[in-house]
């Protein structure tokens, strides 16, 4: 797989540091992150990365809502789903919203590596 370009989309300044260091060391490039779904629909407009990870609970606009309209926008953007929240709700929330990957908190580098390998099968 070639060398990715990645929005970070989380409110804790911990995770988008974890998740960075794991994109990074999978030689991938982290090209921003937002801390709300307002500043996440900016950023995917404005940075046009080839895949977006997306927290799901945040301040000001969560993650599904700022996913829909990413997707309005960019139907083809991949977006990968980032929750503490394992429940099966939360997961048919998120495809409903036009996600299609999820990753479930701890982030561990070996399943953020599985996921990437599914987004971008055939890269």
């Amino acid at each position: 797989m070639r060398k990715k370009s990645f929005l970070i989309v989380d409110d804790s300044p911990a995770v988008v540091k974890r998740l960075s260091l794991i994109l990074e060391s999978l030689g991938h490039q982290v090209v921003g992150s937002a801390a709300n779904g307002l500043e996440a629909i900016d950023k995917a407009r404005s940075l046009r990365p080839d895949a977006i990870t997306m927290d799901i609970q945040m301040p000001e606009m969560g993650g599904l809502e700022a996913t829909r309209h990413i997707l309005l926008e960019q139907p083809d953007k991949p977006v990968i789903i980032i929750t503490a929240h394992g429940q099966e709700s939360t997961v048919v929330d998120a495809i409903a919203a036009g996600a299609k990957y999820f990753i479930c908190k701890p982030i561990e580098k070996d399943k953020v590596e599985d996921v990437l390998n599914k987004v971008f099968r055939d890269d």
